[in-house]
């Protein structure tokens, strides 16, 4: 099988197969990025192919010395995020079980033949889903990325173009700020 690096390589020099294999490789995870950051399917298929064109364009600035699934993968946060703010849209995620364990540090086991867990759980998406909306951006894209395409930390580094460390700090900040949010929801609301 052809590397990433040769294929992009092979594409620049006008190898169309070259350009179409990356895209077969990449569509799907290119996809799951865009619509965890757009949150609306038919947005998430418009902006994927917005990635795939700026791929096409900017294949002369990839260096092959790198990986290219990071570089690619930064592309398609960063499309994704020009195009919403273009569209003047907030961000919304596709919310899952993924936040829910993240709000609440694993502990939370949800039995699926109880009715009244299966409720508690799908009103603990939706705060979680409003406390997600109400994040700056930044939090946003690395909770997206973190615990819904589950990258790592070196990954996510790469895709945003900031250092390892710098991660670690937004996904912790990330998870302090959303607890927060989450807390003060519930005082609103009289909850606690």
């Amino acid at each position: 099988m052809i590397s990433d690096e040769l294929l992009a390589e092979q594409a620049l020099l006008g190898n169309i197969a070259a350009f179409e294999e990356l895209v077969n490789r990449y569509k799907k995870s290119v996809f799951a990025i865009v619509y965890r950051i757009s949150g609306q399917y038919q947005d998430a298929e418009d902006i994927s192919q917005e990635v795939f064109l700026t791929l096409f364009e900017k294949l002369y600035q990839f260096d092959r010395q790198k990986k290219f699934s990071p570089w690619l993968h930064r592309i398609a946060v960063n499309t994704s995020i020009s195009a919403l703010r273009k569209k003047k849209n907030i961000i919304s995620l596709n919310f899952d079980e993924s936040f829910v364990s993240i709000a609440f540090n694993n502990r939370s086991h949800f039995d699926a033949a109880d009715p009244h867990l299966m409720l508690e759980r799908e009103e603990l998406r939706e705060e979680i889903g409003t406390a997600i909306m109400q994040l700056p951006e930044s939090y946003r894209t690395v909770i997206a990325l973190r615990y819904q395409m589950e990258f790592s930390n070196q990954e996510i580094a790469d895709i945003l173009g900031i250092s390892k460390d710098n991660v670690e700090v937004k996904v912790h900040r990330a998870r302090m700020a959303l607890r927060k949010r989450i807390l003060n929801n519930r005082k609103e609301r009289g909850i606690i």
